[in-house]
């Protein structure tokens, strides 16, 4: 019985493996994912600053149209009214000031264009590179669909197996079995291997090792870590 009982275990530990690998993240998949939420984020980044970008220039964009709107207003004001020498220089500096700033806002609106047109630039080159990284990466999601379906596929056949075996076994062995594994890190039925526990490589006292070697119920186990010992 101890024997059927090892070889669930190894049984079992394949059933462990199969789940872990199912969560395993193949190199080229995780590649190619991080390379996307990179992507996302200079996108994300890039889109605000062309909301910002864009914001600035409207902003100017209107102030200076206002103040082209004033400058325009004061030269009509002027050809109708600056009839002296006195109101003629009034309008000269007003429409002086409004020029100046009409000048600054061009000004200012000149590295706003070019920051927009690179930020445009800089968006249509993310744009491309999502373009290229997409179905390769459908086609790697696609790929892991398969390897996890393929594993659930094997986790199944052998979970029958080991459930059509384990009925073999007396219940309260299972249950104590179960018990010691989830105790122990999935190890609950260890060899005696050069007269020592495999499980805790402790040294076993020879009448230990000679209980196990007759198979006897109960199950002998290690003194030190309480795993069931089994004389293979």
């Amino acid at each position: 019985m101890l024997e059927t009982l090892y070889v669930i275990q190894q049984m079992d530990l394949e059933l462990d493996r199969l789940k872990s690998d199912e969560t395993r993240i193949p190199g080229d998949l995780a590649s190619a994912r991080s390379e996307r939420e990179e992507l996302n984020e200079q996108q994300e980044h890039c889109r605000t600053r062309q909301q910002e970008t864009r914001r600035e220039i409207q902003l100017n964009e209107l102030e200076l149209e206002d103040y082209r709107q004033k400058l325009g207003k004061s030269r009509e004001e002027q050809q109708k009214n600056a009839f002296d020498a006195r109101t003629q220089v009034q309008y000269e500096n007003q429409i002086q000031q409004l020029s100046d700033r009409v000048t600054d806002l061009e000004e200012a609106l000149a590295p706003l264009y070019e920051r927009a047109e690179k930020l445009r630039a800089q968006w249509n080159d993310l744009e491309e590179q999502e373009d290229r990284l997409s179905p390769r990466l459908v086609e790697l999601e696609a790929m892991d669909e398969n390897r996890i379906q393929a594993l659930r596929d094997e986790h199944s056949e052998k979970l029958a197996k080991r459930n059509e075996l384990i009925k073999t076994i007396d219940a309260r062995q299972v249950k104590e079995y179960e018990m010691i594994r989830k105790a122990r890190k999935g190890l609950a039925v260890v060899a005696i291997q050069n007269s020592r526990c495999s499980g805790c490589n402790m040294q076993l006292p020879v009448t230990i090792q000679q209980q196990a070697k007759a198979r006897k119920i109960p199950a002998v186990k290690c003194t030190s870590c309480g795993r069931i010992l089994v004389h293979l």
